[in-house]
């Protein structure tokens, strides 16, 4: 049974909670990964949670199907040049996850990735697979300002271990770099809450 002070709060109480930006006539996020891999279907599903329009891209015909990704805006049979062409390319509004480990996919898109305007360019891998990674890409031609941008391992420090935690993990550090932000804990940072607000 709740109290005279709880019903006068229900009664003239108005709506609080939150504040977030409403929905506004920008580009749509994207994010566009690479690899028909369990990751992409988790991060595919979290990504619609924030209105975020999910890509899978894999030459593989018998992994890139639409049935193993419904959550996802299209499932692309192809290399990262033709998919990036039909996507017409990478602008400010696209993150780039690269997600199978696997140089002769991965590399080509973080190539073409980091040398366009994409916000956010990951690729999973251990920091063994970083390193060659990295190398292979200084050979390849990329810029140490073009290597500078790229994530890897992607994501934020979560200590996940599933597919839907790693996702998470992504999503939180691509979401930080949209706005500006670092991930660290909202707590101990003196930013405003909001991007685009005062402290």
């Amino acid at each position: 049974m709740s109290t005279v002070a709880q019903r006068d709060w229900e009664a003239g109480s108005e709506i609080h909670g939150p504040k977030f930006t409403a929905i506004d006539d920008r580009a749509p996020t994207r994010i566009v990964m690479f690899g028909a891999v369990p990751l992409s279907g988790a991060l595919s599903e979290a990504a619609r949670t924030l209105g975020w329009l999910p890509y899978v891209v894999d030459p593989r015909q018998r992994f890139a199907r639409a049935d193993r990704f419904p959550h996802a805006e299209q499932v692309l049979v192809c290399w990262p040049a033709e998919a990036f062409a039909r996507l017409s390319g990478l602008d400010e509004h696209t993150a780039v996850a690269a997600l199978t480990h696997a140089p002769e996919l991965d590399d080509e898109a973080l190539i073409l990735a980091l040398r366009s305007d994409a916000f956010y360019v990951g690729a999973m891998g251990s920091r063994n697979t970083q390193r060659r990674r990295r190398e292979r890409l200084a050979a390849a031609g990329l810029t140490d300002a073009e290597l500078g941008r790229l994530s890897g391992p992607a994501g934020l420090d979560l200590g996940g271990a599933t597919a839907g935690e790693a996702a998470l993990a992504i999503l939180a550090e691509a979401v930080a770099l949209l706005h500006g932000r670092s991930g660290a804990r909202l707590a101990t940072s003196e930013n405003a809450i909001h991007a685009g607000e005062r402290a």
